[in-house]
C-alpha cells in the first residue's frame, strides 16, 4: 500500500533533486543539501523493477539508503503527508501551512530583532512565522495575533522559555525567518492545541456526525494542507480544502482555556540585538562561506567552525551541484548572482529549485531576478514558471513576468 501510494505521488510531482544515475552522483552532496536546507519529502530509489522509498524529515532521513539501487530522486512533501506514509506518529503535529507569505524588508529596520517584532505589531499581523535555525539544524514556529505572540515552539520548548531560546539563537546562528497570514478562525483553533481524533484514508470515512464537537478537519497531500471547521455538523469554514486527498485528519477542539495572553516580545530583546545576516560589503567583496550553515569561514579551513561540514568536500564538487546549493544564500546581493548565473547557464537541473522559491519566496527583488532568469532558459518548463509569476499577488513581479513573456511572443512570431 505505501509503494503504491508514493509511486503514484511520485507521477505527480516534481522531482527537486533527480533523478541521478548512481554513477553520475556524489551522494553526500544530496544527503548534504537536504539535510542542511531542512527539507522534509522522501528519496525514491530505483533498482530494476523495484522501487525502494526513504522519509526525511525536517533534513533527517529516517534509515538508510541502499547501496545498490542504480536511480535517485528526492521529492519535497509535507510533513504530515510523510507521517501518515511512513507511519511515523511520534512525529505528528498540527499542519500550518498558507498560500498567503508576508514580506518584511529586513534591510529597511538594519536587521534588527527587536525592530522586526515591532513591524509584525505595526502590520497587525495575524498568522505565523516558522523560524529555520541552520546551524542548529531545528525548525520552530511562533503564532501570532495582530502582531503579537501567542504561542512559541521552538528546541523542544514552548511559551516564554523557547521565545528566549529562539532570540538568543537569531543573534547568533544564522537562521531563516518566513513570516505567512492565517485566518482568525484557523489561528483562534491552532492556539487551542486540538486533540488528533483519527486519520482517514477516504473523505467518506471520516465520522463528522459522530462528535458532538466542534471539529476541525484537515485534508493532507503531498503538496499541502486544507481546512474545514464545523460546528454542530455545520461547517463554518472552508480554505483550500481537497475531497481527493490522500489523507484527512480530524481534530476535536476543546475550548477549555481561551484566555491565553500575549507574551512580551520586547521586553526581552535589547536593542542591540540582530539578525545574524551577513551583509555584503562592496569593499570587502570576497567572503567565504560554509553551503551548509552559511556561517563566514575562513579560506583556509578544511571543516566549517560552526556546524562541522567537510569543506574540502565541497570544493570537489560539480560546479553545477555548488549553484544549486548556493541558491540558499543569506545574502540578497549573492543570490542575486546565483540565480543570474543559472539563468545563463541555462541550467535546467535549477528549475524545480527555482519553482519551490517562486512559492516560498517573499522579496520582490528575488523574485524578479527569477523571472529574469527564467526569461533566459530554453525549457518550457521555465515559461510554464514564467507563467506563474504573472500571476503573483506583486504587481512588480506580475509586471516583469508578463513583459518576458510577451517578449517570448514576439520573437516566436518574427
Amino acid at each position: 500500500m505505501q509503494k503504491l501510494l508514493l509511486a503514484d505521488q511520485s507521477l505527480r510531482l516534481k522531482p527537486l533533486y533527480g533523478p541521478f544515475h548512481r554513477d553520475m552522483l556524489n551522494l553526500s552532496w544530496l544527503l548534504e543539501s537536504v539535510r542542511s536546507s531542512l527539507k522534509s519529502g522522501y528519496f525514491m530509489v530505483q533498482k530494476l523493477q523495484d522501487l525502494g522509498f526513504l522519509p526525511v524529515l525536517e533534513g533527517k532521513p529516517y534509515g538508510e539508503l541502499p547501496e545498490d539501487f542504480e536511480l535517485i530522486s528526492f521529492y519535497q512533501a509535507t510533513e504530515n503527508f510523510l507521517i501518515h506514509a511512513f507511519g511515523m506518529y511520534e512525529r505528528h503535529r498540527i499542519p500550518l501551512y498558507s498560500d498567503r507569505p508576508l514580506w518584511i524588508n529586513l534591510e529597511s529596520i538594519n536587521f534588527n530583532i527587536r525592530e522586526f517584532f515591532k513591524k509584525l505589531i505595526d502590520f497587525e499581523v495575524t498568522g505565523y512565522m516558522v523560524v529555520e535555525n541552520r546551524v542548529k539544524l531545528i525548525k520552530g514556529i511562533v503564532l501570532l495575533q495582530k502582531g503579537f505572540v501567542l504561542y512559541v515552539d521552538y528546541a523542544g520548548l514552548k511559551g516564554l522559555d523557547a521565545l528566549k531560546t529562539l532570540i538568543e539563537d537569531l543573534s547568533k546562528d544564522t537562521c531563516i525567518l518566513r513570516v505567512y497570514e492565517l485566518s482568525e478562525e484557523l489561528l483562534s483553533l491552532m492556539i487551542l492545541e486540538p486533540e488528533l481524533a483519527g486519520v482517514y484514508e477516504e473523505y467518506q470515512a471520516v465520522p463528522l456526525r459522530a462528535l458532538n464537537s466542534t471539529l476541525l478537519l484537515v485534508s493532507v497531500s503531498a503538496e499541502k494542507y486544507g481546512y474545514k471547521v464545523l460546528m454542530q455538523e455545520e461547517e463554518v469554514y472552508s480554505e483550500g480544502f481537497e475531497k481527493d486527498s490522500p489523507f484527512y485528519e480530524l481534530y476535536v477542539v476543546s475550548f477549555g482555556n481561551t484566555n491565553l495572553e500575549p507574551i512580551d516580545v520586547l521586553s526581552i530583546i535589547e536593542e542591540k540585538n540582530k539578525l545574524k545576516v551577513v551583509k555584503y560589503d562592496p569593499d570587502h567583496p570576497i567572503l567565504y562561506f560554509c553551503p551548509a550553515c552559511w556561517s563566514v569561514v575562513s579560506k583556509d579551513d578544511k571543516v566549517c567552525p560552526n556546524c562541522a561540514y567537510d569543506l574540502t568536500e565541497f570544493h570537489e564538487l560539480p560546479y553545477e551541484y555548488k549553484l544549486i546549493m548556493a541558491l540558499e544564500h543569506p545574502v540578497k546581493d549573492m543570490k542575486k548572482n546565483v540565480i543570474y548565473t543559472v539563468g545563463r547557464k541555462d541550467l535546467e537541473m535549477a528549475l524545480p529549485h527555482l519553482e519551490i522559491m517562486i512559492n516560498r519566496e517573499t522579496d520582490p527583488i528575488i523574485l524578479m531576478e527569477i523571472a529574469d532568469a527564467l526569461s533566459r532558459m530554453s525549457s518550457p518548463e521555465a515559461v510554464r514558471l514564467l507563467r506563474e509569476l504573472a500571476k503573483h499577488r506583486y504587481p512588480v513581479v506580475r509586471s516583469r513576468a508578463n513583459m518576458h513573456l510577451h517578449k517570448r511572443l514576439r520573437d516566436a512570431s518574427e
